[in-house]
């Protein structure tokens, strides 16, 4: 399964009474003949216009879904193509958001989960992840320990499939789904910018995906400027970029942050994400601890509750709204996270 693999997107295709992101079937080729869709209603999720400072600006709001994440856009997709392999038994490292979708729609599939997290990982997520009755195994140390575990758990299996959200291709596919509505929701318009938080950079790069496709399907010419938006000190992609590298070196850190959604010390997709915001003319922003935790109170007091990672784009905007921004320009910014995914500690 490939990005080539996509259909071209057809707007008769569009199936209106198909609930969140399944209107766009035709073109998600991770369904097989009469094989019966697992779904939640993911995706479809509200964009709201609003301000930021002096900048107008829409929100997606991917806070918005069954899971209270973006992730379940990607593991619907990715689950449902695995389900159709004839897998029984899924197995993901993941922060917590990654981790609880994939438990959800596991059972939802009738699929057995295994999640390796950090041991520092947010409570309600792991929370989340035994309340679906997957297996949680919390891991010490860095968050790249998570990852080695579950690697090593599937290793040569033939009954678990390394259902990974920052590998996957079927999990990227779902991530496509958000620019194909952003694109309807602007009555059929691209943005200028799209604005999102970066780890693995599975938002990101699905969204610029879904832009890219919708152009090489002939429905539009143009396409969005990316922003991609890091967490201090994990910047390995925002560090690259603004040092012109043509490769990233690793933050090997084991501090905790806030923003843990975006703790990655080598996103596996580092060369896409690194050619998507060059070619898109766009750049990059690294937060700051006290910056994330200000614009986090911010948008919670102006009624939108995500979670720290999240909020790291009200706090780029804050720096570069004046720079690089023209007043006419159309932005969205994409909300990841619910609050209540990683409330502050009272």
């Amino acid at each position: 399964m490939e990005f080539s693999d996509i259909p071209l997107f057809d707007v008769a295709a569009i199936d209106l009474r198909a609930a969140g992101l399944w209107r766009y079937a035709a073109m998600l080729p991770v369904l097989r003949s009469h094989q019966k869709l697992i779904t939640l209603g993911e995706g479809w999720t509200p964009l709201i216009a609003d301000t930021w400072g002096k900048q107008a600006l829409y929100w997606k709001f991917d806070a918005l879904m069954p899971t209270g994440s973006y992730k379940d856009r990607g593991v619907s997709t990715m689950v449902n193509w695995l389900k159709g392999l004839g897998y029984e038994s899924l197995v993901d490292d993941s922060s917590g958001n990654a981790g609880a979708s994939l438990a959800c729609y596991a059972g939802r599939a009738g699929l057995r989960s295994c999640i390796f997290v950090p041991e520092t990982a947010p409570e309600p997520k792991k929370a989340q992840v035994t309340v679906y009755g997957g297996e949680l195994v919390e891991v010490p140390g860095p968050r790249a320990e998570a990852t080695r575990a579950a690697e090593a758990a599937t290793q040569n299996s033939r009954e678990m499939a390394y259902a990974s959200h920052a590998w996957h291709p079927a999990f990227l596919f779902g991530q496509m789904t958000v620019a194909w509505e952003i694109w309807e929701q602007l009555d059929r318009c691209v943005p200028d910018w799209i604005i999102a938080p970066v780890g693995h950079g599975g938002t990101l790069l699905g969204a610029w995906r879904g832009f890219q496709h919708l152009r090489a399907s002939g429905v539009t010419h143009k396409l969005p400027k990316l922003l991609a938006v890091q967490a201090e000190p994990f910047t390995p992609v925002h560090n690259a970029f603004q040092s012109q590298s043509a490769r990233i070196q690793p933050t090997m850190h084991i501090r905790t942050i806030s923003a843990d959604g975006i703790a990655i010390s080598y996103p596996v997709r580092w060369e896409a994400l690194l050619g998507a915001i060059r070619f898109s003319q766009g750049t990059t922003v690294a937060i700051a601890e006290e910056e994330v935790i200000a614009a986090h109170g911010k948008l919670a007091a102006r009624g939108i509750f995500v979670e720290p990672t999240s909020a790291v784009v009200a706090a780029a905007l804050e720096q570069v709204a004046d720079k690089l921004i023209k007043p006419r320009d159309v932005v969205v910014g994409i909300l990841t996270g619910h609050g209540l995914k990683n409330p502050p500690k009272s």
